[in-house]
């Protein structure tokens, strides 16, 4: 995907402030998540591309127990 250079000032600032905001409200973003955001901001990945990956990890960690329904 091609985005001029707008767009990605745009982008980059969109991630600044979402991870700003995480920072303020205490929650710790992980290097993996917030280097996909910066690929996000190029670019180079969609935010459905970050919501596969994060899933993807999260489910791979070994402390993630899913939800069941009873």
């Amino acid at each position: 995907m091609t985005l001029s250079r707008e767009d990605i000032m745009r982008r980059q600032q969109d991630v600044r402030d979402a991870l700003a905001s995480a920072a303020r409200e205490g929650q710790p973003v992980s290097p993996e998540a917030a280097a996909d955001m910066d690929a996000y901001a190029r670019g180079e990945i969609t935010t459905d591309d970050i919501r596969r990956r994060i899933m993807a990890r999260l489910h791979a960690d070994p402390r993630y127990r899913p939800a069941t329904r009873s």
